[in-house]
């Protein structure tokens, strides 16, 4: 969802705006000072806000600033998203509209060009294996799993790492986990397995399509290309790893274990064990970890070996170290970027 932000303003102390932009960018206050051509620019607080529009929640005021005697200036960057979303008076109503529709609403004289930056800094957490730290630089191309619906891959979180990856890589890949998210669908929502693949797929056509203004936004730094979950299952390396590893589980008990404590490890962080369904969920969850794994020894052998992730990915931090010999031997050469996202 692309969700626009309004940020209240007082100009050289005597008139009021509406300044409209994504809400993944912080405004740079001086450029948008030189834009508007004044040297004196306060934004509203909380309380402010209140005093000035009473029975409407803090950041929640539509993008129709007229109504109020405000001028209303948007970001060019709003442009660039096919559709948006707005708050309506609280945090209850949400408006979703098409930018054309958007553009009707409001003045295109008032669209401007200011510098902005992502709501997120990024750092790196920890890199796996820790020897390959001096090697990152050596390489030009990445992979970022996207796990849908997480609030880690949130439009705010997703622009601060892709800015993030811009600085660092020219080429990266995008692995949309759209059909193992059915797995997902179904512990949470109980869903068929009919009813969650056929949504997973429709989601993650989805996340693409709103993201991929983003995708513009850094073109110039970083060409980015997406493959999905669901294309690469279909594959013969898939099939052939896939059945190595449920060869592994069979046959190697310390990776059975593995398997078996980060599954239940992943359930217990929503289900107690007393859960009728605790069990059944063990196994998905394992189900889960065997079709991951598996995508990403693909990966590896079309030469895509850096994983980027904003936390850490348990049970590859095991698998790198080696001491599963008969998992396919490619798991063994990726390494595993874990980001720290903090807010600005």
């Amino acid at each position: 969802m692309n969700l626009i932000e309004n940020l209240l303003v007082e100009i050289d102390g005597i008139k009021t705006a509406m300044i409209l932009a994504p809400a993944s960018l912080r405004i740079n206050i001086n450029s948008l000072q030189e834009v508007l051509g004044t040297n004196k620019i306060r934004v509203f607080n909380q309380q402010e806000f209140a005093n000035l529009i009473p029975n409407c929640e803090f950041g929640t005021l539509p993008p129709c600033g007229e109504i109020y005697n405000m001028e209303v200036f948007w970001l060019e960057e709003l442009s660039k998203y096919p559709e948006m979303a707005f708050y309506a008076y609280s945090y209850t109503d949400l408006v979703m509209i098409k930018y054309r529709d958007f553009q009707k609403i409001l003045n295109p004289q008032k669209q401007i060009v200011v510098l902005t930056r992502p709501k997120y800094g990024i750092g790196i957490e920890e890199i796996v294996p820790e020897s390959a730290k001096q090697e990152l630089e050596n390489y030009e191309h990445c992979f970022l799993g996207v796990s849908l619906e997480s609030d880690q891959f949130s439009t705010t979180k997703f622009v601060a790492m892709a800015d993030w990856i811009s600085k660092h890589f020219k080429k990266c890949t995008l692995l949309i986990g759209d059909s193992i998210h059915r797995i997902t669908m179904q512990i949470n929502q109980g869903l068929t397995e009919y009813q969650a693949i056929n949504k997973s797929l429709i989601i993650g056509r989805e996340y693409i399509y709103n993201a991929s203004y983003i995708f513009e936004r850094y073109a110039a730094h970083c060409e980015y290309d997406v493959i999905f979950f669901s294309d690469i299952k279909k594959t013969a390396d898939y099939l052939k790893y896939y059945e190595q590893l449920q060869c592994c589980v069979r046959q190697d008990e310390n990776f059975y274990n593995l398997l078996q404590f980060c599954a239940k490890e992943f359930i217990l962080r929503h289900f107690e064990e007393k859960n009728e369904n605790f069990d059944l969920y063990i196994k998905m969850s394992c189900q889960y970890l065997l079709e991951e794994i598996a995508i990403f020894a693909c990966l590896v052998k079309y030469g895509l070996s850096i994983v980027i992730y904003p936390g850490s990915l348990g049970i590859f931090q095991e698998l790198v170290l080696g001491n599963y010999p008969d998992i396919p031997d490619c798991l063994k050469h990726i390494i595993y970027v874990y980001l720290r996202l903090k807010r600005r």
